[in-house]
């Protein structure tokens, strides 16, 4: 996992405790992490996902969900 990759896992896993398992926003992925655009997010989610790390809920906003030993 690159060290991008693992900054936000573990925000999207605080973000998750502290809203009551509701996940963040790609805006808010993307403010948080510093990028100009949500493409760098959905690559770096999209990446998590690959490695099994989380998963999305198709056709719904806020739905990731983070599964196997990253939970």
């Amino acid at each position: 996992m690159t060290p991008k990759q693992k900054e936000l896992l573990d925000f999207i896993k605080l973000y998750g405790t502290e809203q009551g398992g509701i996940s963040p926003s790609y805006d808010e992925m993307k403010d948080f992490m510093g990028l100009a655009s949500k493409s760098g997010i959905h690559r770096i989610v999209a990446a998590l996902e690959e490695r099994g790390l989380i998963r999305r809920l198709e056709n719904r906003a806020r739905s990731i969900v983070i599964i196997g030993e990253a939970a």
